[in-house]
């Protein structure tokens, strides 16, 4: 069913859980992981997230051994991480973008703009969403 899935990071806690069930999805389905790691252009966020890893080039690193025998690529860009991910899909001909939840909760206002909402809108495939509350 699917041959590449796409699954966004910014190497949290909680981004790990999504990378996680989409290592399962592509174990199953024998398809390819782009693992993406998107760093945000003001880099705000990253300053006073304590959940993300210090070296996003390591955590990328450790991906292929982690889930072995999936295979897996891994990416880091810099940009709008939604546009980005958007993107790559499209590129990539990812079947299936996978993300977690965070900022997908709250006002209105706040999740119209959150990551998973944008690239629920404009993905050129399927996108699955997965519940990261536990690790937030």
């Amino acid at each position: 069913m699917f041959t590449k899935i796409l699954v966004g990071t910014d190497t949290s806690a909680a981004a790990d859980i999504a990378v996680e069930t989409a290592a399962d999805l592509a174990r199953r389905n024998d398809a390819e992981l782009l693992v993406l790691h998107v760093r945000s252009l003001d880099g705000a966020r990253d300053v006073v997230d304590p959940s993300k890893r210090p070296d996003p080039g390591a955590y990328l690193s450790a991906m292929s051994a982690r889930f072995s025998p999936v295979r897996v690529e891994t990416r880091s860009q810099d940009g709008d991480p939604a546009a980005v991910i958007v993107d790559v899909a499209e590129t990539e001909g990812a079947d299936a973008i996978v993300l977690g939840n965070r900022g997908t909760h709250g006002n209105w206002w706040r999740v119209r703009d959150s990551v998973p909402n944008i690239v629920l809108r404009h993905s050129p495939c399927s996108v699955f969403i997965v519940d990261t509350r536990r690790a937030q």
